[in-house]
């Protein structure tokens, strides 16, 4: 959530108290848990994105504890490993795969015992050779849920039938459009557009190409999220008319009534996968945190992630207990074909990481 909108909503008493953690935590200022009296060595903290502190996702952890994990929340994946490259600290981690070759070749990260994980063999195995998830000869994330970016919109507010993410470009929605603050997501969407044969491994000639194509998109920006609440909150309200999204939000807006729909664009929707990591400076008990990991993994979990949130879940026992019709409604009943035939987010050289970060960080200066 932008400074800007946390005061509005803060000046007009729409903030829930969610809302307001998550705002305060995204910028460091508070974990969403506070800390349990103690010793270090009995806690666990986990690093994760704003809902997933949620306690409906860690029922089993509650039951086995008594209580709950302490929480900090980052709202992207390079903020997120910038955070711990300046010393903070937590036990668990939630990276999505395409960064965690960048997450541990900065040192954040340590192996996982897989035989720790009592739900590992029924992850769908096309998630556990993902990129990031096996490094080397180690595990170093364990994949927990999946979904979907791309154009969710008002269809009371845009031309019927939009097919392409080129919707983004389009003059007539000036101020009108958000996107996610993302230098991995604005490259990717802008290599596809400016004709990069990898959006994901871009050259510098297709980087310089992308760039012009990312400044048709800022011009259109009213804000970049990194909340979705922001979002939502905004299409509901007709102060944007579309935005780039994940699943969760479309299940938000549905719920309201609000008339939206997620865009199948033309050039393919793009797919990301996160998971569960162990992180290197750590204080608290690895026990807890293989308890948490394994809390998330559950099936139960699963269900409710699928059914909250729109997301999939990387246990396939999960899906027996979500009615298929259900599974068809998101999208999600196919998991292996889902990732046969879309854009699945991969990791980016590290040489051209930091070049597309320092276009992006140009292009949203205006330069």
């Amino acid at each position: 959530m932008s400074y800007k909108s946390f005061m509005r909503d803060l000046r007009a008493g729409t903030l829930t108290r969610r809302q307001m953690m998550a705002a305060l935590a995204s910028v460091g200022l508070v974990t969403t848990t506070f800390p349990k009296p103690g010793r270090a060595e009995d806690s666990c903290t986990v690093f994760t994105w704003a809902g997933y502190d949620d306690p409906m996702f860690f029922q089993p952890f509650l039951k086995k504890h008594g209580s709950a994990p302490n929480f900090a929340i980052f709202g992207e994946g390079e903020e997120g490993l910038q955070k711990l490259r300046a010393g903070f600290t937590a036990d668990v981690a939630h990276p999505c795969t395409s960064y965690v070759g960048r997450w541990n070749d900065a040192g954040v990260l340590r192996p996982i015992d897989v035989s720790k994980v009592e739900q590992w063999n029924d992850i769908f195995p096309r998630f556990r050779e993902i990129p990031g998830v096996v490094i080397g000869s180690d595990y170093f994330n364990v994949p927990f849920d999946w979904g979907n970016e791309s154009i969710l919109y008002r269809t009371d507010l845009v031309d019927a039938g939009a097919n392409s993410i080129g919707l983004l470009t389009d003059e007539k929605y000036e101020g009108k459009l958000a996107m996610y603050d993302s230098a991995e997501s604005m490259g990717a969407v802008s290599g596809v557009l400016s004709g990069a044969k990898d959006p994901f491994a871009m050259t510098d000639a297709e980087l310089d190409a992308a760039k012009p194509v990312m400044k048709q998109i800022n011009a259109n920006m009213r804000f970049y999220w990194t909340d979705a609440t922001q979002i939502t909150q905004a299409l509901a309200a007709g102060e944007i008319v579309g935005a780039w999204a994940w699943n969760a939000a479309v299940v938000d807006l549905k719920k309201q009534g609000v008339p939206v729909a997620y865009m199948r664009p033309k050039e393919g929707i793009f797919t990301w996968v996160c998971g569960m990591s162990l992180l290197e400076n750590h204080a608290g008990s690895e026990e807890l945190a293989y308890d948490y990991i394994n809390a998330m993994l559950d099936p139960g979990t699963g269900k409710t992630l699928i059914e909250q949130y729109g997301y999939g879940h990387s246990n396939k026992q999960s899906f027996a207990q979500v009615a298929p019709e259900r599974l068809e409604e998101l999208g999600i009943s196919d998991p292996d074909a889902l990732l046969q035939h879309s854009r699945v987010y991969w990791p980016t050289p590290p040489e051209t990481k930091e070049k597309l970060i320092k276009i992006f960080d140009e292009v949203k200066a205006g330069l």
